[in-house]
């Protein structure tokens, strides 16, 4: 982890975030520890500026660590949140689990479990910050190939449809995007065809190299078959390896 981690403890006990504080910051410098007392003020600190990772004690006046939980989940889906509590049982795991906790530390005596905590935030924040990159890059990518104004389709794996843009909708004749989805590359091509682009899609996703231009006829949906030439891409689309079918007609 490169970049500074903003990281906020929250232990209704002032000399135990301290300690704790203390702790990690001499673990690592990548941390910027911030701390608080009362579950209200940690639900105003992390809206007031960015927080990488939440630490939260259970058992607390108030708001208990799985109420303080349920209030992030509301607003910030995907923020880390480690539960770190002296109160352990299979119950209190259990409905941290179900109320989305990243993760869940016992409290223990001496400093070696400190190492652990350090390593489960970094791990966390590292994670959420790629999640949250793969997010960007996805919006961006739609952003770019939603108002494209060419045909484009993207096929997993299995040879299956899992995006097409509007321009795609409207050249293969169907009333929505779900006309599209989930469907085989084959359903989209002259029987006659298939065979040749099965051979090109599996050179293409075993090797991943974009395949050249090619002349194909394109079956719309409603069976109308068009004439096009066809390029195709390897890619990557919500993580996941994709062909990138684009139509020029």
């Amino acid at each position: 982890m490169e970049e500074t981690a903003s990281v906020l403890h929250v232990d209704d006990e002032p000399s135990f975030t301290e300690l704790v504080q203390s702790f990690l910051e001499r673990q690592t410098e990548r941390f910027d520890v911030e701390t608080a007392n009362r579950v209200n003020k940690a639900l105003d600190r992390v809206s007031e500026d960015s927080i990488d990772c939440i630490v939260s004690d259970y058992d607390m006046p108030g708001k208990n660590g799985i109420e303080f939980l349920k209030a992030v989940r509301s607003n910030w889906t995907n923020l880390p949140f480690i539960l770190y509590t002296g109160k352990g049982s299979e119950d209190v795991a259990s409905d941290a689990i179900s109320a989305g906790a990243t993760d869940y530390i016992q409290k223990q005596s001496g400093t070696d479990h400190y190492t652990l905590l350090t390593n489960r935030i970094q791990n966390a924040v590292e994670q959420y910050r790629a999640e949250a990159t793969a997010r960007r890059t996805d919006e961006r990518y739609h952003n770019l190939v939603d108002t494209a104004p060419i045909p484009i389709l993207l096929f997993d794996t299995d040879g299956r449809s899992v995006y097409a843009n509007d321009a795609a909708e409207t050249f293969l004749n169907a009333d929505s995007h779900a006309d599209l989805e989930n469907k085989p590359f084959t359903q989209f091509l002259h029987s006659e065809d298939q065979e040749t682009a099965t051979e090109r899609f599996q050179t293409l996703m075993s090797e991943g190299e974009h395949a050249p231009e090619i002349e194909y006829r394109v079956q719309a949906i409603d069976g109308e078959i068009k004439e096009a030439t066809v390029t195709t891409a390897y890619g990557y689309y919500k993580g996941e390896k994709v062909a990138q079918a684009m139509i020029h007609y």
